[in-house]
């Protein structure tokens, strides 16, 4: 006879076996990658917290479930008379799945135990912001877990007491033999679900402050004078209703289903039908008056959680006049306009500089440097390597894991330079790297695409980089990974990737090391999953070494009287993050005191604080955090109740055009004089809602005065244009409107980069790049710059002559230039085309391709012309 007990244990052996081993390979293998970059700590930090949440709610429920399981047992046999099975273990099956539910929430745990103050006091209650955001969070994961505990103490309770009561034939022969102990435990458990709620009503009315409503974000004035005091009765009134749940409950059953239905009709009337009436007929007659007070703290609060509470607000004095004085004074300004838009900009950097397939270019970023001693706003990529760009069959495990481990060099080019084919003059470009910015260790190991483990220090060498029709090989020198020297090592990561290769393969050796989480934004999540994280990091060449910066967020969706931006209510970026693309290393530093990061340092001891000088150059305030910044502020601006109460001064963001379609401007970086000399700054302007002249301009500054918010308000009455004035200004324009046209007319496609608004000692300049992308080329190519002030408008191929144009006169500032020929002559063009072919030549020999076939389809652009010439 088969034993179905014992091939249930079994089976349920081999489950709980394959469980703790898959638990060890991850828990272990974790732990030495986090040893490898020096967080082991903070690692064996995280898995504590998480057992000890886990705990307490195990705890609390199978206690609960336990007493519940030991009284329904009890009452059960006193009636039947002899002892009956309780499953116990069904408990412990009930208990494990609620605490390994609540035990994800663990960094609730953790902000309750290490709670730091905002030293900011909520309005109402009079207690500190802390108690909301750290505190309440948790006190509710606890409730959870005894109500959902409780919801499952009667369903066994039913099921059991359904099962040996199953022969009853009627409630009223049921109510006549149930025993005491089972009306009392029932009634128990009624007296406990209003416990639940007493305590849930007296939370709720705390939660009140989070409350969103039309006109105030917060606790408004019914909810602080009529909703808070009925809940705080409710509260009690819960507690007297367990009371007599008890009583009732003793012999009547259903007059416990009646109990709880009274409840919840006093619940709706006191909080849902007393507040309308309140709302309806005494506040909307008198809004403005009795919700002052509560708008007050809206606006306040708001700003605070923002981190908008100290923007300096400055008039700025519109001057008509912009000078060649003013344009040399602000020649740095001038000189760092970015007229290469990071969209068009990538497809150059793809075609002309990422050399061979299996290397791509995915991103542009911003950033700024001293080039040749002068301070200078760059555009810079990374060339990482993507094994998926390799020939289908060169996709083998020693390629893929071992031999192209990394990517190579990064790209740069001042933001305003152009070369004379209308490209970027690249400032760091090639391969091995070669420019005005020294690089040292240009391989990349750690990046945006880098997705797999990689095994470095093995018999076989590693791709480095081509050198015309041949490649150059390397070994790595870092200290990134975890090295392989035992067996087990690459027995157990073999088990963690499941690849068996990790053993079997012969080029392993004891020097061996394993690089794993390369991709930089996985890699820190994995170090620190508290904290948010920019979805745009962005390199730097730091003292030689290439490093990625990322910004990282502490956020909260719920703040007291704060309102919630696309679920935020509280938003801080308090750490920079900079990753070695070589060794891997991760350091956390923070640059802004705040509680949440004080909190987490209290259980997470992993921030620094000291930025060197090098790493403090190229830190920026991210596009992500001022672009929720100028949205809340758009509207949170207003100082007077009244004018935030009736929205008479609500901003929004402009739009501006972009090829052809009509955007919402994005916050861009810009290098301005806003004291003595130019600094790099990120700038937005508003625009009033549904109107589109200016109104003013937002800059966070990123230099010495990091973090620092100024809004420059222009005087009202006056008309300041704004992008999209300027946009319709240019398609009304019959010069550049004819000139577009023929320009499409010739198989060109005609893309309108961001239009830029630079200030400019009060004065406004507009300036827009317009690209060109021929049919047969992806290459977008600058080949003209839109200008306007005031009432002037005017376009030229570069910048310089376009200013020029536009104030009259030659500024100092304005390198010499060559005047250009309306006609190439046929000398002009062959020695065009001679120079196009020795770039190809040159291309050919570092092995560049895309560049090779960017300048042969010159050369075929250069014939056609020269063919017509001669036609002519």
């Amino acid at each position: 006879m088969i034993d179905y007990r014992k091939i249930i244990l079994l089976i349920a052996f081999l489950v709980v076996d394959i469980i703790l081993t898959y638990v060890f390979i991850e828990v272990y293998s974790e732990y030495l990658w986090f040893r490898s970059v020096g967080y082991d700590n903070a690692y064996i930090s995280m898995i504590i917290y998480r057992i000890l949440l886990f705990v307490i709610a195990f705890s609390i429920s199978f206690s609960i479930l336990t007493i519940n399981g030991f009284i329904t047992k009890k009452t059960i046999e006193d009636f039947i008379g002899y002892n009956i099975r309780y499953y116990y273990h069904v408990d412990v099956i009930i208990s494990l799945i609620i605490a390994y539910a609540v035990s994800g929430d663990w960094i609730k745990f953790v902000y309750f135990l290490n709670s730091t103050e905002f030293n900011l006091v909520d309005p109402i209650f009079k207690n500190d912001v802390s108690f909301y955001v750290f505190k309440i969070p948790f006190i509710r994961i606890i409730l959870a877990v005894i109500a959902t505990t409780i919801v499952f103490c009667f369903i066994i309770s039913f099921v059991y007491y359904a099962y040996y009561f199953r022969w009853v034939r009627s409630y009223e022969e049921f109510r006549e033999i149930f025993p005491d102990l089972g009306y009392v435990h029932i009634s128990s458990l009624f007296a406990a679900v209003f416990i639940i709620l007493a305590v849930h009503l007296y939370i709720s009315r705390f939660e009140l402050i989070f409350s969103q409503h039309g006109v105030v974000s917060g606790a408004s004035w019914v909810e602080v004078n009529v909703t808070m005091p009925s809940m705080l009765f409710l509260s009690f009134a819960s507690m007297g209703f367990a009371v007599a749940s008890i009583y009732f409950g003793r012999r009547r059953l259903e007059y416990l289903a009646v109990l709880f239905l009274i409840f919840l009709v006093i619940c709706a009337f006191a909080i849902g039908v007393v507040p309308f009436f309140f709302q309806k007929f005494k506040v909307e007659p008198n809004e403005l008056e009795m919700e002052w007070n509560y708008i007050n703290y809206s606006i306040h609060y708001t700003r605070f959680a923002f981190g908008l509470e100290n923007v300096k607000r400055i008039p700025y004095e519109i001057d008509e006049n912009i000078t060649s004085e003013k344009i040399e004074r602000h020649r740095g300004t001038i000189d760092n306009i970015r007229l290469w838009d990071h969209r068009p900009l990538l497809d150059v950097y793809r075609q002309i500089q990422q050399i061979r397939t299996y290397y791509v270019i995915s991103d542009v970023d911003v950033d700024r440097y001293y080039v040749n001693g002068k301070y200078t706003q760059i555009m810079i990529s990374a060339r990482e390597l993507s094994t998926e760009l390799l020939p289908r069959r060169a996709k083998t495990w020693v390629n893929e894991h071992l031999i192209y481990t990394h990517g190579y060099g990064v790209v740069a080019s001042p933001v305003n330079a152009i070369s004379e084919e209308g490209l970027p003059e690249l400032i760091i470009r090639d391969i091995p790297p070669s420019g005005m910015i020294r690089i040292e260790r240009p391989e990349i190991y750690y990046g945006e695409l880098t997705n797999d483990y990689v095994i470095v220090n093995t018999k076989q060498d590693e791709f480095d980089y081509p050198l015309g029709d041949k490649n150059v090989f390397t070994k790595y020198k870092g200290i990134g990974g975890v090295r392989l020297d035992s067996f087990w090592k690459r027995l157990l990561f073999s088990m963690k990737f499941g690849d068996v290769n990790i053993i079997l393969s012969q080029y392993l050796t004891e020097e061996s090391r394993i690089l794993m989480h390369r991709n930089i934004v996985e890699r820190v999540k994995i170090i620190a999953p508290y904290l948010e994280y920019d979805r745009d990091p962005y390199i730097a060449v730091i003292n030689g070494r290439l490093y990625w910066i990322i910004d990282a967020y502490t956020i909260l969706e719920d703040f007291p009287y704060s309102y919630k931006y696309n679920g935020i209510c509280y938003i801080r970026n308090p750490v920079k993050i900079f990753v070695d693309a070589y060794n891997g290393t991760v350091e956390f530093y923070v640059i802004q005191d705040e509680p949440v990061v004080k909190t987490l340092e209290k259980a997470f001891p992993i921030f620094k604080y000291e930025l060197d000088e090098g790493k403090r150059r190229h830190i920026r305030y991210p596009i992500n955090l001022f672009d929720i910044q100028a949205h809340v502020y758009s509207i949170y601006h207003m100082d007077d109740v009244e004018t935030f109460y009736n929205r008479e001064d609500v901003w929004q963001i402009p739009n501006e055009m972009f090829e052809r379609l009509k955007i919402e401007m994005e916050p861009y970086y810009v290098i301005l004089s806003l004291e003595s000399k130019p600094e790099f700054i990120l700038m937005l302007p508003f625009t009033p809602k549904d109107r589109e002249n200016l109104v003013a301009w937002m800059c966070a500054r990123c230099d010495e005065k990091y973090g620092e918010l100024i809004l420059y308000e222009f005087p009202k009455g006056r008309l300041i244009y704004g992008p999209m004035q300027i946009e319709a200004r240019i398609d009304q324009n019959p010069e550049i409107s004819k000139l577009f046209t023929l320009w499409g007319q010739v198989g060109s496609r005609i893309i309108r980069g961001n239009l830029l608004v630079i200030p400019i000692e009060g004065s406004i300049l507009y300036v827009e790049p317009i690209y060109l992308r021929a049919e047969r080329s992806h290459i977008p190519e600058l080949r003209g710059v839109i200008v306007a002030h005031e009432e002037s408008l005017v376009m030229d191929s570069n910048l310089y002559t376009a200013i020029e144009k536009l104030i009259g006169v030659k500024p100092a500032v304005i390198p010499e230039r060559k005047e250009e020929k309306k006609m190439k002559g046929i000398g002009e063009i062959v020695k065009e085309a001679m120079k196009a072919y020795e770039r190809a030549l040159e291309s050919i020999r570092k092995g560049n391709w895309s560049g090779f076939g960017y300048y042969l389809e010159r050369i075929g652009e250069l014939l056609e012309e020269l063919n017509k010439s001669v036609v002519k």
